[in-house]
């Protein structure tokens, strides 16, 4: 039983919740309440992500049998069937949640966020995927795929931009608000820091 489990989830939660707590205490990012969950929320969302019931474990996850497992060249390696799929919407999702999180958590620092999502979501989960089919060998085996890690890279873009506009609008309609220990004062750090 403890052969077939995949423990993936564990290591990827805590991988995550140490790199945020590493780039907190090493730039001295200001700690609240609002910091403390959306960090646990980051590392209990990159859990279930990598865990074997989470979003990757799906149909469009595995590699039909008798086709390429590997895929690391852009465009010529994609495989049209997947675009019949959730794979799409589901990568995008991951990417944008993930770095939503990461933002809140690392209190506005965006450009941190980025590399925090971009190591631990984008290629800590194939390479983990990896790992799996390494030394698992599900069947089918994992894709481990180039195009999902842009599809996520996207999904952290969009919600990037999305970000920046609102902190435009919050920073020029909303007076700042000295507070920080609320839930208004939080966003409005999170906000005027992005």
């Amino acid at each position: 039983m403890l052969a077939q489990w995949d423990w993936t989830g564990i290591i990827g939660g805590l991988i995550s919740f140490l790199v945020v707590l590493f780039v907190q205490q090493s730039q001295r990012i200001y700690r609240s309440r609002g910091t403390t969950v959306s960090t646990i929320a980051f590392a209990a969302l990159v859990a279930y992500v990598w865990a074997p019931f989470g979003f990757p474990n799906s149909d469009w996850s595995r590699a039909p049998l008798g086709s390429d497992v590997i895929r690391l060249i852009p465009f010529v390696n994609f495989d049209p069937a997947l675009l019949q799929t959730q794979w799409l919407l589901m990568q995008v999702s991951m990417g944008a949640s993930t770095f939503l999180l990461a933002t809140l958590a690392l209190y506005g620092d965006a450009r941190r966020a980025a590399f925090a999502v971009i190591g631990i979501m984008a290629l800590g989960l194939e390479i983990s995927q990896g790992f799996a089919n390494y030394f698992s060998s599900p069947v089918p085996p994992y894709r481990i795929d180039v195009h999902d890690i842009m599809a996520r890279a996207a999904g952290a873009l969009t919600i990037y931009f999305v970000l920046k506009v609102a902190a435009a609008i919050w920073r020029v309609r909303v007076s700042p608000t000295p507070r920080k220990s609320s839930l208004f004062g939080f966003i409005d750090g999170v906000t005027r820091r992005i």
